[in-house]
């Protein structure tokens, strides 16, 4: 189920997502750990704890989206309604107006703190690229280092 359809009305259960997805990361760095782990158990768990974090990295994406284009909805409502009540005012001081509504400001907010835990499941990402990457290397060593033995 999308993350999007699991908000629920006024968006009651984010803060609920939003601490999920935050205690995953805290189980993130025994996973990306080389040291202490044979070459092939580290090979064999790369590739599915990268679906695992890239998964709930594009999760978290749907929502930055979505929450991006509330945003844009909320801002646009205020510059209509604006609009309608006061005409003589230019676009930027309309939009200096909008800046300082408390709804724009709290629907700023959300957007940020969802932004916020999408950039270090990104961070997350790219760390597991990076090892892959690591293990890749480590692997092809120890491999030209077998064939240069002597049997």
């Amino acid at each position: 189920m999308s993350l999007i359809q699991q908000l629920g009305e006024d968006y009651k259960n984010l803060p609920a997502i939003l601490e999920e997805y935050e205690r995953g990361l805290e189980e993130v760095e025994p996973h990306l750990l080389i040291e202490g782990k044979n070459l092939e158990a580290a090979n064999a768990e790369q590739a599915g704890w990268q679906l695992y974090y890239e998964s709930r990295r594009a999760d978290l994406y749907s929502l930055v989206k979505f929450f991006e284009a509330k945003t844009a909805a909320v801002r646009g409502m205020l510059f209509k309604k604006m609009n309608t009540y006061n005409q003589s005012l230019s676009d930027r001081q309309k939009d200096k107006y909008i800046d300082n509504e408390e709804k724009y400001l709290t629907q700023i907010e959300i957007y940020l703190e969802i932004k916020e835990v999408y950039e270090k499941y990104e961070a997350v990402c790219d760390a597991f690229r990076s090892r892959g990457y690591a293990l890749n290397n480590i692997t092809k060593i120890r491999v030209a280092s077998l064939e240069s033995v002597i049997i």
